[in-house]
């Protein structure tokens, strides 16, 4: 099921406007791992590069553990990264594909929403995560 992502879009838009960039690797990084584990199947380890509240949430709504989520949803192949747009402590990574949004949680990134495509009425519209 995808989520409507409007408020870290939002916040992202905002934050452009300002001029606010910060260093982008390791948004970039924590983005390229995830894509990697799912391409593999490796389920464990794409659910440990989710946000924690992220993982908690898609379990809750979907009935299912975070690795059975991740199984059953079909997110598109990425293709490289286009560019990566990092302000404060979240980040947009956009790949050729796919767009993915990141956190810093703790003192490392995670992923907060993946499978993430622009709509028209809301700015995106994500498979995994989002709020």
């Amino acid at each position: 099921m995808r989520r409507i992502f409007p408020a870290t879009a939002a916040t992202l838009l905002l934050l452009t406007a300002t001029g606010c960039a910060v260093d982008t690797a390791g948004a970039t990084k924590v983005a390229e791992d995830f894509h990697r584990a799912v391409d593999a199947s490796n389920w464990a380890a794409a659910c440990d590069l989710l946000q924690p509240t992220i993982r908690e949430k898609s379990e809750e709504q979907n009935g299912d553990d975070c690795q059975s989520h991740l199984a059953s949803v079909h997110l598109r192949v990425p293709g490289q990264v286009v560019k990566t747009e990092a302000y404060g402590r979240e980040a947009l990574v956009e790949f050729e594909g796919d767009a993915v949004f990141v956190a810093v949680s703790g003192s490392t990134w995670r992923v907060t929403a993946a499978g993430c495509t622009p709509r028209e009425e809301t700015p995106y519209s994500c498979e995994v995560g989002g709020r």
